[in-house]
């Protein structure tokens, strides 16, 4: 896939609207291509900027439904909206609100009032993205060496953890900081080659959602999809747990279960 094209699929690819074919091409390639990777990161961070920041607003149920019938008689060749709206007095306050309105129904869906776990969820992303492109080339290091090394880094305790095993390789341990939280980040690289991103930080401070859980086994995770690629967020001990995968649902939650009974 070239340039031009996969820069075409980045917004599609952060809003998880891709076909997983198309979606998979994509992350190759901006695995191996850093201006692209670069602006997959700014797109995720513009967006989870805007999620965070913009003021969001529920339609009120009567007149969502009004538009809603509106649309769908213009789409039958109807008069259709342009009609209803010729048909009603409008200021400019209530027009702009109406407008806005639109844009937040668009595709049927409206954002969660200033979701704390939006930014946080993309800088994490576009973290995992750059530990990738990173460590594509290294060599596996000494598991205990350097989770000893990453010890030494961050004042906090992560241990025990998953150090690889037979069909899981651990690539690379660092200190990242996400939005202003010091986190270890532990990766992990399959013999797919797909990536795999642990980040552990103080629990104090983060909120987990109570909605979107994921079951496996005993347990329920946070589960997202956010650029394409499947998020867990859970608590345990005393420390917040966000798990990153290019894997897919099922095999995301394999990796979590390593990560989860390695503890």
């Amino acid at each position: 896939m070239e340039c031009a094209e996969a820069r075409e699929h980045l917004s599609d690819l952060n809003r998880g609207r891709l076909e997983p074919g198309t979606a998979e091409a994509v992350r190759a390639h901006v695995g191996q291509c850093a201006p692209c990777a670069a602006a997959l990161q700014r797109e995720a961070e513009v967006r989870a900027l805007i999620q965070a920041r913009a003021p969001r607003y529920a339609a009120p149920p009567a007149l969502r439904s009004r538009i809603q019938a509106a649309m769908a008689q213009d789409a039958f060749g109807g008069p259709g909206w342009r009609a209803w709206l010729r048909g009603h007095p409008w200021t400019i306050g209530s027009l702009a609100g109406a407008v806005a309105v639109l844009l937040l129904v668009w595709g049927g869906t409206l954002w969660v009032v200033r979701d704390p776990v939006s930014r946080l969820a993309a800088r994490a992303v576009a973290e995992h993205v750059e530990y990738a492109r990173q460590t594509m080339d290294r060599s596996v290091p000494d598991p205990l060496a350097l989770v000893r090394e990453l010890r030494s880094q961050v004042d906090f305790s992560f241990e025990p953890i998953f150090r690889g095993d037979s069909q899981v390789q651990l690539v690379a341990g660092l200190v990242s900081d996400l939005l202003g939280k010091r986190a270890a980040a532990f990766v992990y690289r399959d013999g797919s080659g797909r990536y795999t991103t642990l980040f552990l930080m103080p629990e104090a401070g983060t909120t987990i959602p109570a909605e979107n859980r994921m079951p496996i086994e005993t347990f329920k995770p946070h589960h997202r999809v956010t650029s394409g690629r499947h998020l867990l967020l859970w608590k345990q001990r005393d420390l917040a747990c966000l798990l990153i995968s290019d894997l897919d649902e099922a095999g995301m939650a394999a990796m979590f279960l390593k990560v989860r009974k390695a503890s």
